[in-house]
């Protein structure tokens, strides 16, 4: 009998609500050897728990002779053989229940037993590199969650992401690993607006009036529900969602397999499309395309002179005042959305509504193409004032933005595709050199005209994008630029490695450059009054604790994260090498430092045990005035014991610059991670000069020690750590990435729902991975492929061993560079391939229309 915990471990982590509908199929209930004539004792070797994966092999034997059948989890026979005493077996066909009965030479049943065939998404490649990836992006995805979840007039749904277009993004890359999808759409579809507008998301509120509500009511575009609990919205500005919405439908339709699930939502994407072309907030009449307010990209913000028009309210327009315009990413995606909408009709025999979304599919495109491609590219957005100028400091015509990397992969022309890649080859070449790619949200960045997180080379002005880097390689593998596509993964890869395991989803676009500036350290001897030791009569030792202390300070000339110190050797000064500050008995309650110089800025070295408010530092000027300001950990000082600043940061950026870092780190008897900060202050007078600095305690246990100060002519500025940057969730950019290494490299596609159909075309020759095996697995229904590829170089052969769920497969194999196929054999049978080429790639293919196991071996010239 097979257990439970064995089902389990077939099934991956997210797949567990599958496991107990699996449990309660019949023939799961006694797997043993079901004799109907007790001689025979058929057999798998090895088996002990007769439980396989697609493509293992066994061996199969029976004392009697016989003909051997086996069935996949469809029943549908995937090999008829005599069988002697043995044969040896490999697993194909459909998952789930397998059977293997022999027969009799007359036909009679001798004897059935049965296997558990089940599989889940994984690569391993030689090198490893990309099965790595692909462990990494899983990881990306599913460590911010996975799921959330609301409750909605009594029922519960559940999501990636609360917003329509990030859980949609999230769904190319968790389709392969998790089993429910539908709830999201279920959700927005069963709350779309009486006029067919789809929201953008919705989030947990109270009854009272709500700053959405405040912000975006004035046109409908906010709602509360369950009686004030729920709030559904919806920027005005976003012109997209209706897209998302179409391809949420496409893609879980997709995975799922399930039609009449899909079927029930065509009504609902018909009517999205038709608030789309007919809404005035949506629809230009002059372009007769989609139109929104000038943002960035697909982005949800204006740019701040257009906010001005409409209550400085950056996601807000305003049929009056707001400057419209042609944003192509909508368009596109809505082309392609028609296009997948025409697909499902079809699928459902509803071909008489198909007509009218072909017309205006094919009308939007060849405005589109006539209004906005320039030959190389998509410009990013066209006024329909065409007499209107922007102030932002960059040819907003050639700029380049990211939905071009997503059209890649709408349906645009090989000619466009081939422009958009060579685009971005162009960008690489010249961007900054401290660039982590040419993945960027928009490039060249605008110099002004965005506020907030927009500054320069962050975020969506000009950061780099893990998502624009799926779509890229994709695009590449697609249009035969693969050698391009496998860069863009390594290098993905390298980032990955960088922020252990996670895959960023903004990285910055040029590291901040130091301001030029002189550092002027100060010298503190006469008015240090404590040791960084133990200290002697006289002289506190280092927060009075004994052998916990500082003692392993590096002294003398030091630079800490870019910023010059003198730290006092304790020996040439009484022991007294630095400033403490405490209310504690033996320390002072208050020293002054004087300084009688200008400064833009200063840095204190110093750090602080006790409690979060460590004391006062106040600025006091020649003329008599002041400034000050609280010291308080976590805001402009940290402990001295586990300190703790943006080091190991991994996830998301800041939206401001570090003020505070660890400038050292050392140990002593009692711990081995002590340390001290480096700390920057803006002096809010530049033009006084400061008499003095007065460092302050307060009445608390806290001991704030300085060990230095240094002046500065310049803005504070302390090197980042890492090169992150912030404003949107990790787990899509990965899902992007997950979307271009199985659809890409690896080159699994489902051409039909739940993998009917398939087409497998592996591109591993141009990564120089000479042995891959994949599994490309949707836990929402039992469609998968499976393949094992080698390259023989030494007789020059490639060969792939596939199956799958599907019915029709076609292998499109990647011939290696200056190679033809001289022979090819599928199932060891003379077998004929059609030969193409892609943008000088070349490529052999045939088509399979049986299930199990098959392989296909190209001899090559």
């Amino acid at each position: 009998m097979i257990s439970r915990r064995q089902i389990l471990r077939l099934i991956p982590l997210t797949g567990c609500a599958a496991a107990t509908t699996l449990l309660a199929d019949p023939l799961l209930t006694n797997l043993q050897i079901a004799n109907a004539h007790p001689g025979s004792q058929l057999k798998i070797n090895p088996g002990a728990d007769n439980v396989f994966s697609p493509l293992d092999r066994f061996r199969i034997t029976s004392a009697e002779a016989g003909r051997l059948i086996l069935r996949d989890g469809d029943q549908k026979i995937y090999l008829d053989s005599p069988l002697q005493q043995g044969l040896d077996v490999a697993i194909g066909g459909a998952l789930g229940t397998h059977s293997a009965t022999l027969l009799s030479p007359s036909g009679q049943v001798l004897e059935t037993t049965t296997f558990f065939v089940d599989c889940s998404t994984h690569i391993e490649d030689e090198g490893g590199i990309f099965g790595s990836l692909l462990k990494d992006l899983y990881w990306t995805m599913v460590s911010e969650g996975p799921v959330g979840a609301m409750r909605h007039k009594g029922e519960v749904f559940t999501f990636f992401d609360s917003w329509l277009m990030d859980n949609t993004q999230t769904l190319k890359g968790m389709k392969y690993y998790w089993p429910e999808l539908k709830s999201n759409v279920d959700f927005y579809a069963a709350s779309q607006r009486e006029d067919g507008m789809i929201w953008e998301n919705v989030e947990a509120r109270t009854p009272p009036e709500t700053d959405w509500d405040r912000r975006f009511r004035y046109a409908d575009f906010a709602r509360s529900t369950d009686g004030g609990y729920l709030e559904l919205r919806r920027a005005p500005v976003e012109a997209h969602v209706e897209q998302f919405f179409l391809e949420s439908i496409y893609y879980t339709w997709k995975a799922t397999g399930d039609t009449r699930w899909m079927a029930d939502k065509l009504n609902a994407a018909m009517k999205a499309v038709h608030y789309v072309i007919s809404d005035p907030y949506r629809w230009s009449e002059k372009y007769q395309l989609i139109k929104r307010g000038y943002t960035i990209d697909t982005w949800d913000f204006l740019s701040d002179s257009e906010a001005k028009l409409v209550d400085g309210d950056i996601m807000k327009i305003d049929l009056k005042t707001t400057h419209f315009g042609v944003f192509f990413g909508d368009n596109a995606n809505m082309i392609v959305g028609l296009h997948r909408l025409v697909e499902m009709l079809k699928s459902v025999r509803r071909e008489n509504d198909t007509d009218q979304y072909l017309k205006l599919a094919a009308g939007m495109e060849k405005r589109l193409n006539d209004l906005a491609w320039n030959g190389e590219f998509f410009t990013h957005w066209i006024p329909e004032d065409r007499t209107l100028k922007f102030d932002f400091g960059v040819d907003i015509n050639r700029q380049v933005s990211l939905s071009n990397a997503y059209s890649l992969n709408r349906g645009i022309s090989r000619e466009q595709s081939v422009g958009i890649i060579k685009t971005y080859q162009r960008i690489r070449r010249e961007m900054p050199p401290t660039s982590p790619g040419e993945f960027y949200a928009i490039y060249p960045p605008f110099e002004r005209g965005f506020a907030g997180e927009n500054g320069k080379w962050e975020y969506m002005n000009g950061g780099v994008m893990s998502c624009t880097a799926g779509e890229l390689a994709h695009g590449a593998f697609e249009n035969g630029f693969e050698q391009y596509g496998v860069d863009i993964l390594r290098r993905e890869k390298a980032i990955a490695d960088r922020y252990r395991g996670i895959v960023p989803a903004i990285l910055r676009g040029a590291a901040p450059q130091p301001p030029v500036r002189i550092l002027t350290p100060v010298d503190i001897r006469s008015i240090a009054n404590a040791d960084f030791g133990a200290g002697k009569a006289g002289v506190p030792g280092w927060t009075n604790e004994g052998e916990n202390n500082l003692a392993a300070m590096p002294t003398g000339h030091q630079v800490f994260r870019d910023i010059p110190f003198d730290i006092i050797v304790p020996s040439t000064n009484g022991l007294r090498a630095c400033i403490a500050i405490s209310s504690a008995p033996g320390f002072a309650r208050k020293l002054s430092l004087p300084i009688h110089a200008k400064a833009r800025s200063f840095y204190l070295l110093h750090t602080k045990g006790g409690e979060d408010l460590a004391g006062k530092l106040t600025i006091r000027f020649e003329d008599g005035s002041s400034h000050f300001e609280y010291i308080r950990a976590g805001v402009n000082i940290g402990h001295w014991w586990a300190p703790k600043d943006s080091e190991f940061d991994n996830r998301y950026g800041s939206l401001t610059a570090d003020r505070m870092q660890v400038a050292w780190r050392g140990g002593n008897p009692k711990f081995d991670n002590v340390s001290v900060y480096v700390v920057g202050f803006e002096n809010p007078s530049p033009a006084k000069a400061i008499a003095a600095l007065d460092f302050e305690s307060v009445d608390t246990d806290a001991h704030w020690m300085i060990l230095g100060v240094t002046l500065s002519d310049a803005p504070v500025f302390l090197p980042p750590h890492n090169d992150l940057s912030t404003g949107m969730p990790n787990n899509w950019g990965a899902a992007a990435l997950v979307y271009a290494l199985i659809g890409g490299l690896a080159g699994v596609k489902d051409t039909g729902t739940a993998f009917d159909s398939a087409t497998i075309a592996p591109r591993w020759t141009a990564a120089n991975v000479d042995g891959s095996s994949v599994t490309v697995r949707y836990p929402a229904s039992r469609g998968y492929v499976r393949y094992d590829y080698t390259y023989d170089r030494a007789n020059r052969r490639v060969a792939i061993t596939f199956t799958g769920s599907a019915n029709r497969t076609e292998i499109a194999m990647l011939l290696p560079t200056g190679s033809s196929v001289n022979k090819a054999f599928l199932d060891g049978r003379p077998t004929a391939v059609k030969a193409y080429e892609v943008e000088g790639s070349h490529y052999a293919s045939i088509l399979n229309d049986q299930r199990g196991p098959h392989t296909l071996e190209l001899l090559l010239h």
